[in-house]
């Protein structure tokens, strides 16, 4: 048994990464949208690419597969977008 190709996966996971980095600078807001691109842009590939191509993005069907990492990158875009990051008085 060999271990599938990842096929790609490697296109979001820098976006992914970037967004992670960015949370780790104290950039919460920046990091958020990142990472909700880069679960949009998994999201697209898995849609549009064949099982064949995907590679570690195929999980379950491709509709679950897209549903699941678009409704998260869209609740985290939303929870990004309407978050207050003004410090306590």
């Amino acid at each position: 048994m060999t271990a599938p190709k990842l096929g790609w996966w490697w296109a979001a996971t820098p976006v992914l990464l970037v967004g992670l980095l960015f949370f780790a600078l104290d950039r919460a807001r920046l990091g958020g949208f990142m990472v909700a691109a880069g679960l949009g842009l998994a999201a697209g590939l898995r849609l549009v690419l064949p099982n064949s191509a995907s590679g570690g993005l195929v999980v379950r069907s491709r509709a679950v597969d897209v549903l699941t990492m678009a409704l998260l990158g869209g609740a985290l875009f939303v929870v990004t977008a309407v978050l207050d990051l003004r410090p306590l008085r």
